[in-house]
């Protein structure tokens, strides 16, 4: 399924509104870390476009996907840099191999269907974290109508509910919490609205 949503080119990550919730993060990320970004992990690499924008801030990128083609086209993207290592990987049933000081899970969580599910993810995390990195999320906002809807304890889907659940672990701490756009709403059928937050790892 993922290799024919990665063939299918479903989303422009190329797109305007893409790079300013792109640069958005970027810019949070250098103003709690300053100009040392150290390692980066990044799940759910897509077309390696993000990944790229992280290679000129860090030390070390690993890239990650379910998706082969994803890979193949992220590989492709980012040839000839050496800081820059490309791997297959589902995070909700494979640890993660090293320590890293920023953890990117962008637009995935999503995925990661059921309450058990999205906890093991949480753990998976914060044991690929460094005692003071930072992870962020980021995903889309579900339609007002059911934001509120009690599966949301359940099925912990969209960003504001994946945002809540992540802040109620002990593992993690909530740093930053905001929409792009600022007013919390799509923008039309090509922009949904999304949910960035960033946690630091509390060490419990």
């Amino acid at each position: 399924m993922f290799d024919e949503i990665s063939v299918a080119r479903a989303w422009d990550y190329n797109s305007q509104l893409e790079q300013e919730r792109y640069a958005r993060v970027l810019a949070k990320i250098d103003r709690l870390r300053g100009p040392d970004w150290g390692s980066a992990l990044e799940l759910g690499c897509h077309d390696g476009i993000f990944t790229r924008q992280l290679a000129d801030r860090c030390r070390e990128v690993v890239a990650c996907d379910i998706s082969s083609d994803a890979c193949q086209r992220t590989r492709s993207r980012c040839e000839g840099l050496s800081q820059v290592r490309v791997q297959p990987v589902d995070v909700e049933t494979q640890d993660i191999d090293g320590k890293f000081d920023l953890i990117f899970a962008m637009d995935i969580l999503n995925y990661v269907y059921g309450r058990d599910k999205m906890l093991r993810t949480s753990a998976t995390l914060a044991a690929a974290m460094k005692p003071s990195g930072i992870l962020v999320i980021t995903d889309c906002r579900l339609a007002p109508y059911i934001r509120d809807a009690w599966f949301r304890y359940l099925v912990p889907v969209g960003g504001d509910n994946i945002a809540d659940l992540f802040a109620m672990r002990p593992e993690w701490k909530q740093v930053e919490r905001e929409f792009h756009p600022d007013s919390g709403e799509d923008l039309g059928p090509q922009y949904m609205a999304h949910v960035i937050a960033m946690f630091t790892r509390t060490g419990a």
